[in-house]
């Protein structure tokens, strides 16, 4: 409980760091993009790496992001939630990884941050066929590519969706120790769901690549690829989570990129833990300033991007995702 307590405190001691929206907004209405810069200047964003050219402003995003996992690995109040924020970066490491040690590549490239577990010890472990220390679903899926690889079977394709299922199943297992945490499992595999069946248009293709821990069904799946866009609307209201798939489905009506999916669940997911943010007991406290501070990093992503990119300040501003306000 201490350790709770401790990491809860933490966590909201340091929401005061947060730029908040109305900083968010000052940076939109800056008249060029280096005054964006100096707004992030002033409140020590990227902790003081000089950026000479606007253009290298991932720089600053890159130390925050570093900043944030380093702060969840030391101060989590719980395993589980640590496991479940960071293994995104282990399964999208080790498939890079289990890729290159069978077509003889460099996967330097093709890496991210560390996860839970460097990006050393994977490579290490992956390429000595030593997987003992990883979750039985990640194993499962590199056992799955030795397999695939070994008998001449392995297909891009398999490879990925072998770890993206993989990984989700793993997410919902973790997700079971926290009812809240529980819901937000659900709603990102929703979306990966509809994300894919809305990309494709095509059942026998989204079947395949079906993630079964939302709450999405093979019947609403079929729907949503089949279904013409302009009553889609009218037929997704009755989906469990409706109201929250009707927002990817406006997206898709909209025409806007399939990348805006992932970063709609996370608002989504950031909006909930709004609405638990006086529960009393629990980790909501720790969980919702690690969403604060993803949401930031992409909120700054977008209006920079913007800026240098001379995009409408309003049109910015309704890009910008669910964010601290103080």
């Amino acid at each position: 409980m201490s350790n709770v307590i401790y990491s809860n405190a933490r966590a909201k001691s340091m929401e005061t760091r947060l730029l908040g929206k109305e900083r968010l907004l000052r940076m939109i209405d800056s008249a060029i993009p280096q005054d964006a810069l100096k707004i992030l200047s002033e409140t020590n964003f990227g902790e003081g790496v000089e950026v000479k050219d606007v253009f290298d402003f991932e720089k600053l995003l890159s130390v925050e992001q570093e900043n944030l996992f380093t702060f969840i690995r030391e101060s989590s109040p719980c395993d589980y939630f640590k496991e479940y924020f960071l293994c995104k970066n282990d399964f999208h490491n080790a498939e890079a990884l289990i890729r290159a040690k069978y077509l003889k590549i460099d996967a330097e490239n093709m890496l991210v941050s560390d996860g839970v577990y460097s990006k050393k010890l994977l490579k290490d472990k992956i390429f000595t066929d030593d997987y003992k220390i990883f979750c039985k679903e990640l194993r499962y899926a590199l056992e799955f590519s030795d397999n695939a690889f070994v008998s001449g079977r392995a297909t891009g394709v398999g490879i990925n969706t072998t770890f993206v299922k993989s990984m989700y199943d793993y997410l919902f297992r973790l997700s079971e120790k926290d009812k809240v945490l529980k819901t937000l499992c659900k709603i990102r595999a929703d979306f990966a769901n509809v994300a894919i069946a809305l990309r494709t248009r095509n059942y026998a293709v989204a079947k395949e690549l079906f993630v079964k821990t939302g709450d999405v069904t093979q019947s609403e799946l079929k729907l949503l690829c089949e279904e013409l866009p302009e009553i889609l609307k009218e037929k997704t209201i009755s989906f469990s989570n409706g109201q929250i798939i009707l927002k990817a489905v406006d997206a898709f009506i909209n025409k806007k990129p399939f990348s805006e999916f992932e970063k709609l669940a996370d608002s989504i997911a950031l909006e909930i833990l709004k609405k638990h943010k006086y529960d009393i007991g629990g980790i909501i406290p720790f969980m919702l300033y690690c969403y604060y501070k993803t949401a930031e990093i992409e909120n700054v992503r977008i209006i920079l991007v913007g800026l240098i990119n001379n995009i409408d300040k309003q049109e910015i501003k309704n890009r910008l995702r669910e964010t601290y306000e103080g």
